[in-house]
């Protein structure tokens, strides 16, 4: 289990009371200190590479580079240092997204426009063959247009392009290494720091359903970088679908919408 304090990670072990829990000192946001915990383990395989760090503008202190460097650029930075140390013939790596990526692919969230990056610039977001190049375009898109015109809307924007190009990453990552299974999720609104004031009422144990899904559930030879929903459901990348709907079956993803004018 990564976490940036030794300490704060060796509080959270105690609470999961388990023996099988090995605290690392991981910051995903640190070219050295990702680089120094892969070094480490060295030597060790790994089933399984869980991106789950992520921060937004409701965290003290925390800017919209600093979510972008975490939520999707960290995610990166541990693949690339993690990958030769995952099982060759069984190892998996599940992103943890948001449903705020479909929105931010489809042009609205909560109601209001989300994103400066036209439609097409976003349609490689769910497209099977999108690459780092394309994703990286759409990040350096919002960044140039300041990801909206005040601190809500910046911060809804940072937020949702980080996720929905680690949705993206998935499907780059599952393409690359045909012989992993690559997958990404929603944990669904939880109530946690980032979400309070939201109406979030899930608790945080409420939001493993889905990854523990991607982690263990026999997904097939045909799971290319899927995206599940907070209930364990293959879900579109371009369009919301609630727990409990039926399960995307992979023909009609909608596509992207228009954001702001430029």
């Amino acid at each position: 289990m990564g976490s940036r304090s030794l300490e704060r990670g060796k509080k959270a072990r105690e609470t999961i009371k388990s023996d099988n829990v090995t605290v690392v000192e991981l910051d995903v946001g640190s070219d050295t200190s990702v680089k120094r915990c892969a070094e480490k383990l060295k030597g060790e395989t790994l089933y399984a590479l869980v991106n789950n760090a992520g921060v937004g503008l409701a965290h003290k202190g925390v800017t919209l580079d600093d979510v972008i460097n975490v939520n999707i650029i960290g995610a990166k930075r541990v693949v690339d240092a993690f990958l030769p140390l995952l099982d060759k013939k069984i190892g998996r790596i599940a992103n943890t997204s948001s449903g705020i990526a479909n929105g931010y692919v489809s042009g609205t969230s909560f109601g209001s426009k989300i994103g400066y990056a036209t439609a097409k610039e976003k349609m490689c977001l769910i497209s099977p063959t999108v690459t780092w190049a394309q994703i990286q375009n759409v990040l350096d898109v919002e960044k140039k247009y300041g990801y909206g015109p005040d601190e809500s809307s910046k911060g809804r924007c940072a937020y949702g392009v980080s996720k929905a190009c680690l949705t993206a990453y998935a499907i780059l990552l599952a393409r690359e290494h045909p012989n992993l299974v690559v997958t990404s999720c929603t944990p669904g609104f939880i109530a946690t720091a980032m979400t309070k004031g939201f109406g979030a009422k899930l608790e945080p144990k409420d939001g493993t359903k889905s990854l523990v899904h991607c982690l263990f559930a026999d997904l097939g030879s045909q799971c290319k970088g899927w995206f599940y929903g907070s209930d364990g459901k293959r879900s579109p990348l371009a369009m919301y679908r609630s727990p409990g709907d039926p399960e995307f079956d992979g023909v009609k993803d909608g596509a992207p919408g228009d954001g702001w004018p430029r």
